[in-house]
C-alpha cells in the first residue's frame, strides 16, 4: 500500500508541474507574441476608423466658411474702370506729299476707352428693374465707363450714381435681369477684436474673381487719415491685394460687416514690408454713405 501511495503522490506532484509548466509556457507564449500582435491589430483598426471617419466628415458636410461664402458669393462682382486714352495717327502719304511740295504734314488723333483699373463690389440693393452695387471711390476713379462682371461672367453697363471720397465709397446701378443673389449689411458696432473674418474679391483682377481669404478682426475703430480718405475703419490680417477694393468683409453667417479698402503693404519711408494689415469700411459707415449719396442724387 505504501509503495502505491508514494507511486499515486509522486503521479500528483508530477501532473502538477506539467499544469504549472504548460501554463507559464501559455503566458509566456500569449505575453511576447499573441498580446503584441493584439495590440498592433487594434491600433491598425483605430486607425483606420479615424481615418475613414475624417474622410466622411470632409466629404459630406461643408464648413461655416464654405457655408458663409456661398451665401454671399453671387452677389461679389469685379468692377472694370475705362478711361478715355489719345493715339496719333500720321497719314503716311499726306506727309509725304505735304513735305514735297513744302505743305505741312497732316495727322489724325482718336480716343478710345482702354481698360485702366479693375476692382470689387457688392450687390446690396435690388428695386424693381434696377440693382445697385457699392464700391470704393478710387475704384472708379477717372472712369469714362464702367462695366460690371458678374460672378457667372456676364459683362453689364454701369452706371454711376454718386461717390464721397472722404469715406471712399461709390454707388453704381445695373440692370437687375442678372441678379441673383444680393449681400445683407449688419451691425458693425457688434464687430469685436479676436472674431473671425472673409474676405470676398477678385484680387489681381477679374482673373481671379470670387477668390476667398480669411482671418480675424485685428483691431476697431482704427483712425485713417489718407487725403482724400478720412474715416474710422475695422483693421484685419486677412490677406488683401490690388482688386479685393470694394468687396465685402463678412462675419462666418454670411452677413457683410464691411468693405474692403486698402491695406499697409510697406511702412511710410519704404523701408519695410509689413503683412497682415487690412482696412475695411464699417457697414454702419457704408449704409449711411450709401443713403447720403442716393438722397443727393435724387435731389433730395
Amino acid at each position: 500500500m505504501k509503495n502505491k501511495d508514494h507511486i499515486f503522490k509522486y503521479f500528483l506532484i508530477g501532473l502538477l508541474s506539467a499544469i504549472i509548466g504548460a501554463t507559464v509556457v501559455l503566458g509566456c507564449f500569449y505575453l511576447f507574441y499573441l498580446a503584441p500582435a493584439q495590440n498592433k491589430a487594434a491600433k491598425s483598426s483605430s486607425i483606420a476608423a479615424g481615418m475613414t471617419k475624417v474622410v466622411n466628415l470632409t466629404g459630406t458636410s461643408s464648413s461655416q466658411a464654405t457655408k458663409a461664402y456661398n451665401k454671399v458669393k453671387n452677389a461679389v462682382v469685379t468692377v472694370e474702370n475705362y478711361q478715355k486714352t489719345s493715339t496719333e495717327a500720321s497719314d503716311y502719304f499726306s506727309e509725304w506729299f505735304g513735305s514735297q511740295s513744302g505743305g505741312s504734314s497732316s495727322s489724325s488723333s482718336s480716343t478710345e476707352d482702354q481698360l485702366a483699373a479693375e476692382g470689387t463690389g457688392l450687390i446690396y440693393e435690388t428695386d424693381g428693374n434696377y440693382s445697385y452695387i457699392v464700391t470704393n471711390n478710387h475704384v472708379i476713379k477717372g472712369a469714362n465707363e464702367i462695366e460690371i462682371i458678374m460672378a457667372n461672367g456676364t459683362k453689364v453697363k454701369a452706371k454711376l450714381i454718386g461717390k464721397n471720397a472722404t469715406k471712399d465709397i461709390a454707388v453704381l446701378r445695373i440692370s437687375s435681369a442678372s441678379v441673383t443673389t444680393t449681400g445683407t449689411f449688419v451691425n458693425s458696432s457688434k464687430v469685436q477684436a479676436g472674431q473671425q473674418v472673409l474676405a470676398i474679391g477678385s484680387p489681381l483682377g477679374s482673373d481671379y474673381a470670387s477668390s476667398l481669404t480669411s482671418g480675424i478682426v485685428s483691431a476697431t475703430n482704427r483712425q485713417i487719415d489718407d487725403s482724400p480718405i478720412k474715416l474710422s475703419a475695422i483693421q484685419t490680417d486677412v490677406a488683401l491685394n490690388p482688386g479685393n477694393s470694394g468687396g465685402p468683409l463678412i462675419n462666418m453667417a454670411g452677413e457683410v460687416i464691411g468693405i474692403n479698402s486698402m491695406k499697409i503693404s510697406s511702412t511710410e519711408d519704404g523701408s519695410e514690408d509689413v503683412e497682415g494689415m487690412s482696412f475695411s469700411i464699417p457697414s454702419n459707415t457704408v449704409a449711411a454713405t450709401i443713403k447720403s449719396i442716393i438722397s443727393s442724387a435724387s435731389g433730395n
